[in-house]
């Protein structure tokens, strides 16, 4: 049981490993969102029959947009410090305390899972603009796509072990 909890735990932390590339992927999950947020208004105008200048104002992007990214950096910068010198070092002596023998691959984990959650927050985001755009709900096809490929590897699993027997 020790094992499989170790094995949980390191393949947990390979994902939120480099800091570095965890700030690239909310840079570029804030892209996408913001891609898509310029089509959405695109749409908005093409429907109410107005310019897209009327619907898209520079305040929008400059105040949303910029200022949201600058708030999740900043708010991360601010916590790296403590995660690095406190949190992190604190987690690996009490898992160390407790008996498992992990190394956390990251001096910063805690900030590492601070950005995953605003990568998360924006994707909520571009879910709700692609909605507005095409009328399909993103994680609902993914839940399906999910579902259909799970169902396919339980019925190959099944007739694997119905030819082995």
């Amino acid at each position: 049981m020790k094992t499989k909890i170790t094995l949980l735990t390191l393949s947990i932390l390979s994902f939120v490993s480099p800091i570095e590339l965890s700030a690239i992927l909310l840079m570029f999950v804030i892209l996408v969102d913001t891609i898509i947020k310029l089509i959405s208004l695109k749409k908005i105008a093409c429907d109410e029959n107005r310019k897209y200048r009327d619907v898209f104002k520079s305040k929008i992007l400059r105040r949303g947009y910029i200022f949201k990214a600058l708030g999740y950096y900043v708010v991360a910068i601010a916590i790296l410090p403590l995660d690095y010198y406190g949190f992190t070092p604190f987690t690996q002596g009490l898992l160390k305390a407790t008996g498992y023998d992990i190394v956390i691959p990251t001096k910063a984990i805690f900030t590492n899972a601070l950005i995953y959650i605003f990568a998360i927050i924006e994707l909520s985001s571009i879910n709700e603009n692609w909605f507005d755009l095409t009328g399909n709900n993103i994680f609902k096809s993914v839940f399906k796509v999910v579902k259909t490929i799970r169902g396919g590897i339980e019925k190959v699993s099944d007739t694997y072990k119905n030819i082995k027997e």
